[in-house]
């Protein structure tokens, strides 16, 4: 691939790595659907263990076929006693072999694009062997991990207590709760996990640790701000248009229950949830390419075109003068 010029844009850089490189999307998915369907192979396993566990006695079975609503809540009341406590351990055992999962998962993957891309776009005429750097990847991962748990909990807990305070009748305490807590949850996670995944691309292209990488992503934004909020501003309207587009493709096979099983309208719709998750994960390299480009760029900025200024004169070195020719003297 061409190196960036200056007249190409990152946005530009972003697509056309990918058009020169189709392995880097296959890659992608690779690791990305790897995991998918490993976390839901495990989320179904655990609770198929979960319900295989749980004893229903005949006249519980007798209250479910009632499809009453009242008997069917005092019926999953008493399947579900005394079992509270293990679900929540389960479930939580489970969320952490998913997050351990996802952060192994994505340093090997985001190691093995981000260093294709940071050679595509490399301006240097003999560049450094890259290290893969999987140590400080995997602790940016583990901690964009806890931190969007984190996040998510004190989202949750803003809307539990203010829901709780709008049934008090403190109208005030739950809109400062439902809207500001929550807002600020969210504002601070999507922030910090932006620098979060953003942070790899430095631990690559500059082999720095990942506290190093991470305050080296700060100093990027506030260099490049402006730059990377054109960024988004481009890739935003396409991931809004692929969305609607792939909503409206999924929920179209609906009006085909008429004709066909369930089952087979449910594998139509599955496989278009496929298609939209290629869609946005091809998007997200784009992207990372747009941003590998501008981090070269910031690193070896091209240098301006002097302007053509009139020569200083008080610069100028002065003209030689004329040797005075002295006059001719009659001797008398």
């Amino acid at each position: 691939m061409s190196q960036p010029s200056s007249h190409s844009s990152p946005f530009q850089d972003g697509f056309a790595a990918l058009w020169h490189e189709p392995a880097l999307l296959a890659a992608e998915l690779t690791w990305r659907w790897c995991f998918g369907f490993s976390a839901c192979a495990l989320a179904i396993i655990s609770d198929a263990w979960f319900l295989d566990s749980l004893k229903v006695s005949p006249a519980d079975e007798f209250l479910l076929g009632t499809f009453q609503p009242q008997l069917l809540s005092g019926a999953v009341h008493h399947i579900f006693r005394g079992s509270l406590t293990r679900l929540v351990l389960e479930q939580a055992a489970l969320l952490l072999g998913v997050t351990l999962l996802w952060c192994l998962a994505a340093t090997v993957g985001r190691a093995a694009t981000l260093r294709r891309l940071v050679a595509m776009f490399s301006t240097d005429d003999e560049p450094g062997e890259m290290t893969w750097q999987f140590a400080p990847i995997f602790v940016l991962h583990l901690l964009r991990a806890a931190w969007s748990l984190i996040a998510l909990s004190v989202a949750t807990a803003c809307l539990i207590t203010g829901s709780a305070m709008a049934g008090n009748g403190r109208a005030w305490l739950a809109a400062l709760f439902l809207v500001f807590g929550i807002g600020l949850a969210c504002w601070f996670g999507a922030a910090l996990n932006w620098f979060f995944g953003v942070a790899p691309l430095f631990c690559i292209r500059n082999g720095a640790p990942a506290m190093d990488a991470l305050a080296q992503s700060v100093d990027f934004v506030s260099r490049r701000g402006s730059r990377l909020f054109l960024l988004g501003l481009g890739f935003l309207p396409l991931r809004l248009v692929w969305l609607g587009t792939m909503m409206l493709a999924m929920f179209a096979p609906l009006s085909l229950a008429r004709h066909l099983a369930a089952g087979w309208v449910l594998l139509i719709m599955a496989a278009i949830a496929l298609i939209y998750f290629a869609g946005a994960d091809l998007l997200h390299l784009a992207r990372l390419g747009a941003y590998a480009s501008l981090a070269e760029d910031d690193a070896h900025p091209v240098p301006a075109p002097e302007a053509s200024n009139p020569p200083d004169l008080a610069l100028a070195p002065e003209a030689a003068l004329a040797p005075e020719i002295a006059p001719a003297v009659d001797p008398v």
